[in-house]
């Protein structure tokens, strides 16, 4: 949705640098793209049958599905707060009011909920026009879904648009009014990618590296921001953005390491991870605008989503 924060743990290699991984807190985030999900509208049973009493039926139009009093609408795409799930967030499918050989197919729905008014739109043959609106007063937004990076809406309460009413009775015939019930609807989506918003990666030099480099006379130490503990070098996570199903994308760093002999110092900082088809590590060098790429192996590494934390542990 998006690009959603979260925390993440990063383990890697580096220079023969054997990895651990730390944790850190996420932020908050702005609109992000979403990705996927699904949007249940439970009708209310008193209207459905107060429908049928007047001849007029409801039904789905694929890829929406039904079961019982439950309509399921695939999320397509859209931008929203993960948070505040404020934003805009479409749908394939959408529903056909039928009446006495006469059909009305409302789709393509479109949930807006970043104005003053949330509503629900729909393409009515050529024209896009409001169908539900939508009464969030007892809405609840939670953090759900694979990894805890998905925004649900739940208790989410619609009635007909007075807009919609006036549409439909004056194609069936019908006295349907503006704010009949419909039903609830709740909202799941996922993130198309995920953006980092903190974190470190822990990276301890690897001994038979250190025996190498200490036999050419070459001393590593580590550059601000990063810094040197018991459990290595680690450096900390300025930004990124990552697929929510494919972890490609960018891991971006500040601080870096400093390769000393004698009087010869090389500075390898602000460290990049691109992860994707060809994944690696690259960074600058000397103080320079030169991005060089270093080595990464990720082929045996594995990779998890857990509590908005992304892992990538063993490369």
């Amino acid at each position: 949705m998006s690009r959603t924060p979260i925390k993440r743990h990063l383990a890697l290699g580096l220079l023969g640098l054997a990895a651990a991984a730390v944790a850190a807190a996420p932020a908050a985030a702005a609109s992000s793209g979403v990705g996927g999900g699904v949007t249940n509208l439970h009708l209310d049973r008193a209207t459905a049958a107060a429908l049928g009493d007047l001849g007029l039926t409801v039904a789905p139009v694929g890829p929406a599905t039904a079961s019982g009093t439950r309509v399921s609408f695939p999320v397509t795409g859209g931008a929203i707060d993960p948070a505040t799930a404020a934003g805009r967030v479409a749908h394939s499918g959408g529903l056909a009011f039928s009446s006495h050989g006469t059909t009305v197919r409302a789709t393509n729905f479109i949930v807006r909920t970043d104005g003053s008014r949330p509503v629900l739109t729909a393409a009515v043959g050529s024209a896009r026009v409001p169908l539900l609106d939508l009464d969030v007063a007892d809405a609840r937004v939670l953090r759900r879904g694979p990894g805890g990076v998905g925004t649900w809406v739940v208790r989410v309460q619609a009635s007909l648009t007075a807009t919609a009413a006036t549409a439909l009775n004056g194609a069936f015939g019908s006295h349907l009014a503006g704010g009949t019930p419909i039903g609830r609807v709740d909202m799941r989506t996922a993130p198309s990618e995920v953006r980092l918003a903190g974190g470190a990666t822990t990276l301890m030099l690897d001994p038979g590296t250190a025996g190498a480099l200490t036999g050419l006379g070459v001393t590593p130490s580590v550059i601000a921001d990063g810094t040197a503990g018991a459990a290595g070098l680690s450096f900390p996570v300025t930004g990124g953005r990552l697929g929510a199903g494919t972890f490609a994308g960018t891991i971006d760093h500040s601080g870096g390491i400093a390769l000393t002999a004698g009087a010869t110092r090389v500075e390898l900082t602000r460290f990049r991870i691109e992860v994707g088809r060809t994944s690696r590590l690259t960074a600058l060098v000397g103080g320079t605008t030169t991005r060089v790429p270093l080595a990464v192996d990720l082929s045996g590494a594995k990779v998890g989503l857990s509590k908005r934390t992304a892992v990538v542990l063993g490369a």
